[in-house]
């Protein structure tokens, strides 16, 4: 074998080989829209850390989750407010503070285009500890039942 010609160890794979390319049926997901979504988590909690001026926002405010559109082009945030009692009031300050929330993000990121940021109410801690009392009232009621029918016996 000469030292010009490549041998087979030589040649590199090719990038279309064994997968598709962006466009093609194999394509592999991408792990931008989670990353995107974790950017702008982090900088609307900060912002809401630092607080808004707005009245209509109270209480503690967690986010709990941050939901992109495939295109990343709209990012749904659910929240959770404590009381609830105020969740109703301050779920539409943070609507009319989603463009300023926004440009927020954009300054202390470096996402390239900040998706449109939509907020609603993430109830499923209220469910689920709806849920867990009930189980535990069902286990707490199984138990007296089985203690009653111990002692008549």
């Amino acid at each position: 074998m000469r030292d010009h010609e490549p041998g087979p160890r030589s040649r590199k794979p090719s990038a279309s080989r064994g997968r598709g390319g962006p466009l093609g049926p194999a394509a592999v997901p991408s792990d931008r829209p989670a990353q995107v979504a974790g950017e702008v988590r982090r900088a609307l909690q900060a912002e809401l850390a630092r607080g808004l001026n707005d009245p209509r926002v109270q209480g503690m405010v967690s986010i709990t989750e941050v939901v992109l559109t495939p295109d990343l082009a709209e990012a749904r945030v659910r929240v959770s407010v404590l009381p609830e009692d105020r969740a109703s009031l301050t779920l539409s300050g943070l609507r009319a503070a989603a463009g300023f929330l926004r440009r927020r993000v954009m300054d202390e990121t470096r996402i390239g285009r900040v998706p449109r940021i939509e907020f609603e109410l993430d109830m499923r801690l209220k469910r689920e500890a709806a849920l867990d009392a009930a189980l535990r009232a069902e286990g707490a009621g199984d138990r007296s039942e089985s203690k009653t029918e111990d002692k008549s016996r």
